[in-house]
């Protein structure tokens, strides 16, 4: 039995305007070919509702796509592209209560767009500098840097972020958050393990407070209770 979307795919090649892509993409039609002879096709069963990617109509296509498009979630992202300088503080447990501050830094972030508003960029640099393992097995001191991939899955409806740095951890800590629009907070909640069988979970708030302005939270699991373990505040580079 001929797969639904290749009958559909081998209709629209016929097409006049389809013909011209041929000639001038031919990377995008070995693209199409691969997905479809490569890939095995699911049988589909009456009793099970659920649609494949593979054999998709035209219809369902078209809501991928229409689920791939950057949204007014995005747009919260896509605000806050440009420079920014942050200044942050880590507090010592179990003083995080009375906000004894164990450390203080300071740094710049640039945010960018990518792919078009789906996905944004987020380059951290601090301006001091603090001890890193290396791999010959002796530390060095250098400035921290951190790489951040921000998103909104419109399937899920949910923030999605992913993290890494040269401090500590050698893992990609991922993570989704809900919005919540009154406090305009989107709150992530995630879990990582720093060492074997050291499993860690966090809560993360991401904090808009106007044009300017955001703040991010975080607090931290130590033995069964949830303790501030740091906040950032975030200013605007103007002209930037």
């Amino acid at each position: 039995m001929t797969p639904k979307k290749t009958a559909w795919i081998g209709s629209k090649i016929n097409k006049a305007s389809d013909i011209n892509i041929l000639k001038t993409c031919p990377s995008f039609v070995l693209i199409i070919i691969a997905v479809l002879f490569t890939t095995p096709l699911p049988a589909q069963n009456n009793k099970d509702s659920t649609t494949s990617a593979y054999s998709a109509s035209e219809d369902t296509y078209k809501q991928m796509l229409d689920y791939s498009r950057p949204g007014k979630y995005h747009q919260l992202l896509a605000d806050l592209i440009g420079a920014w300088t942050f200044k942050g503080r880590h507090y010592e447990w179990p003083d995080s209560v009375t906000n004894k501050v164990a450390l203080e830094y300071s740094g710049t972030v640039v945010r960018e767009s990518f792919a078009n508003g789906r996905y944004f960029i987020v380059n951290v640099t601090s301006d001091g500098k603090l001890e890193m393992p290396i791999q010959d097995g002796k530390m060095k001191e250098v400035k921290f840097q951190g790489l951040e991939i921000e998103g909104y899955d419109n399937v899920k409806k949910k923030f999605v972020r992913s993290s890494i740095g040269n401090h500590l951890n050698s893992f990609i800590a991922a993570s989704e958050g809900t919005y919540d629009s009154t406090t305009k907070t989107i709150t992530f909640d995630s879990e990582f393990e720093p060492i074997p069988k050291m499993k860690t979970k966090d809560h993360f708030r991401f904090i808009f407070i106007d044009n300017d302005h955001y703040k991010w939270e975080y607090d931290q699991e130590e033995k069964g209770k949830y303790r501030r373990g740091s906040e950032i505040e975030f200013t605007r580079v103007k002209g930037k």
